[in-house]
C-alpha cells in the first residue's frame, strides 16, 4: 500500500467531482469539538474553494496530478476497445458512469469519456450521458492541461486523437 502523499501550498491537485485545483493554504479549524488541520483548495474552474481537512485527503479522493507513467496508461486505456452499452435501465447506467467519475481516477475518466465518445458517435447519448460524457471530458482535459502546460482544448484534441472511433 502507497503511503498517502504529503501535500504543500501551491501543489496542483485533482478533486474528485469539481477537477483540478491549486492548495492555497492550510488553515486550522475547529470541527466537531476539536482543532483540525485543513487544506484550502481553490478550483479554478468553477471559482470554488473546498476546505478538506488533512486526515480527509485520501479518503475523499483527493490525489497528485497524472504523471508520464500514468499518462502512458491513461492514453493507453483511451485507444482500447470500446465497453459494450449496458442494456436495460438508463438511470442506474448513468449512477454507475457518474460514480466512476466521482470515484477520481483518471483511468476510470478515460474509459468514461473513450466508451461514451464510441456510443455518441455509433448509437447516440441522452441527454444525462451527453451532460457525463461532457463532465469527464473537462476534468481529464483539464488535468492533461495543467500537467502537459498546453490550452484545455489542445489537451481535450490529444484525449480525442487517442479514441479510435469507427461508424
Amino acid at each position: 500500500m502507497n503511503p498517502s502523499p504529503r501535500y504543500k501550498i501551491g501543489d496542483t491537485v485533482f478533486y474528485p467531482s469539481a477537477g483540478v485545483g491549486v492548495i492555497e493554504s492550510i488553515e486550522d479549524i475547529f470541527l466537531t469539538g476539536q482543532s483540525e488541520r485543513c487544506f484550502v483548495i481553490r478550483i479554478h474552474e468553477s471559482q470554488v474553494t473546498i476546505k478538506v481537512p488533512q486526515m480527509n485527503m485520501t479518503k475523499n479522493g483527493i490525489r497528485p496530478l497524472l504523471e508520464g507513467k500514468k499518462i502512458k496508461e491513461l492514453f493507453k486505456v483511451l485507444a482500447a476497445a470500446c465497453q459494450r452499452r449496458a442494456t436495460g435501465n438508463l438511470t442506474e447506467r448513468c449512477k454507475g458512469i457518474a460514480h466512476k467519475i466521482n470515484a477520481g481516477s483518471p483511468i476510470e475518466l478515460g474509459e468514461v469519456v473513450r466508451d461514451l465518445t464510441h456510443w455518441k458517435v455509433t448509437s447516440g447519448l441522452s441527454f444525462d450521458e451527453t451532460r457525463l460524457l461532457e463532465t469527464a471530458s473537462n476534468y481529464l482535459s483539464r488535468e492533461l492541461a495543467s500537467v502537459e502546460g498546453i490550452s484545455q482544448e489542445d489537451a481535450y484534441q490529444r484525449i480525442r486523437s487517442q479514441i479510435e472511433v469507427s461508424v
